[in-house]
């Protein structure tokens, strides 16, 4: 899956989704994917496959807020990618279904996203266990 330019600046989860988008929009045979190739999208990127077909209908990419969200943490996104992936996509996961992304935004322009996380964000006690971890380190 070749980056376009198009669609930078979006997590593995938006890149896959707009690049199904993106073949849908033109018709093309491969917007008819089947159930194999699902399963080889979710191995390939480390989601599961029902993770997979949840997210990717959404056409949403929350990876901005993502990225800030760690950042007012006082964590840095790509030492945090680079830490785990997993745990990277599993963010991702979450913010892409998340229900909260208003409150989220607000939160952030003020300053207090991180002191009222869990409130709002599915990925509190996630952070809050990455900032243990950095601690120990």
């Amino acid at each position: 899956m070749p980056d376009t330019g198009a669609d930078a600046g979006q997590g593995l989860i938006g890149k896959v989704a707009h690049w199904i988008a993106e073949r849908t929009r033109a018709g093309n045979e491969m917007a008819q994917l089947s159930r194999g190739d699902i399963s080889g999208m979710a191995h390939d990127i480390g989601v599961t496959e029902a993770d997979l077909l949840d997210v990717l209908p959404r056409g949403v990419d929350n990876t901005a807020l993502m990225e800030a969200m760690i950042r007012a943490h006082g964590l840095d996104p790509t030492d945090t990618a680079h830490l785990s992936a997993a745990v990277m996509r599993d963010l991702e996961i979450t913010c892409t279904r998340c229900g909260a992304v208003t409150r989220c935004r607000r939160e952030l322009a003020a300053g207090t996203a991180a002191a009222r996380c869990h409130e709002f964000c599915g990925n509190a006690d996630t952070f809050d266990a990455l900032l243990e971890d950095q601690a120990k380190s």
